[in-house]
């Protein structure tokens, strides 16, 4: 079992397992050129990944977006993670799985098969509660990668150090017309009397595996949120796949409790996901 203090040795890319260190992507690869081409992460708890079926959906859904064939079957991608929890000897873990085309000789042409790589870390402990700003940028409800886990990232990391030099865990973005969107790195969830309320898919955020399991049980509704919807809200938490429910305790100079019972029921629901 590896102690806290060494690093994860291993990375899975098309078939073969390297040292993480190893220098194993092409120059050229328009992952790395591009920022062209999408990936997901998850969560393993006793070597169970967890929700494994919805991301491994929503990464094809993003392949099939982006137009990149040729990515390994789901079977393959799973045996790589198996692989990856064995040579970390890690139970708990943080699997993030990427696909790019691969090395093209233009922006225009893509080369005859892409890149996948598998990356394994150890699963860090989910906070406590989180703080939230909204961000002077728009979501682009309109891009061609609105709704993907798209490696086109730069946005969202410049928005996360701008939330973070202002004193808060996460940047909240607005769409094109000004309605709540989602976080750099998760959903939102507005607690509205009896009802658990998120922002719509037509407002440009991305369909999270923890949204989708609230959404389909029906514990939450998707509806346009606005601005003047937080100033309703009794409470609201964030999701995502490593990190569950989180309460959120300040948007700007809003405050709102961490245990507010509806953020328990939501946690409830996904006992059995």
């Amino acid at each position: 079992m590896n102690s806290s203090s060494t690093p994860i040795p291993s990375t899975w890319i098309d078939g073969r397992i390297v040292p993480s260190d190893h220098p194993a992507v092409s120059a050229l690869d328009h992952g790395l050129l591009l920022g062209d081409g999408v990936f997901d992460a998850l969560a393993v708890r006793d070597r169970r990944p967890l929700m494994i079926d919805r991301h491994l959906r929503r990464l094809r859904r993003g392949l099939d977006r982006l137009g990149i064939d040729g990515a390994p079957a789901d079977v393959e991608i799973l045996d790589a993670i198996a692989e990856l929890l064995t040579v970390s000897g890690l139970t708990d873990a943080r699997i993030r799985i990427t696909v790019t085309p691969g090395a093209g000789p233009t922006s225009r042409r893509r080369g005859p098969r892409p890149t996948t790589l598998v990356t394994i870390d150890r699963l860090a402990p989910a906070p406590a509660t989180t703080t939230l700003t909204i961000v002077p940028w728009a979501r682009n409800d309109r891009s061609p990668l609105a709704g993907i886990k798209s490696t086109s990232w730069a946005e969202n990391a410049f928005a996360l150090r701008h939330a973070s030099s202002l004193g808060f865990d996460n940047a909240l973005f607005l769409d094109t017309s000004g309605r709540l969107s989602e976080c750099a790195t998760a959903n939102v969830f507005l607690v509205h009397g009896d009802s658990i309320l998120t922002p719509s898919l037509d407002a440009g955020c991305l369909a999270g595996t923890v949204r989708e399991a609230l959404v389909e049980q029906g514990v939450a509704i998707e509806r346009d949120l606005w601005v003047d919807d937080l100033d309703r809200a009794q409470a609201a938490f964030i999701t995502t796949s490593t990190t569950g429910i989180v309460p959120v305790v300040r948007i700007d100079d809003r405050e709102f409790p961490d245990d507010a019972p509806a953020i328990e029921r939501a946690r409830a629901a996904l006992l059995d996901e």
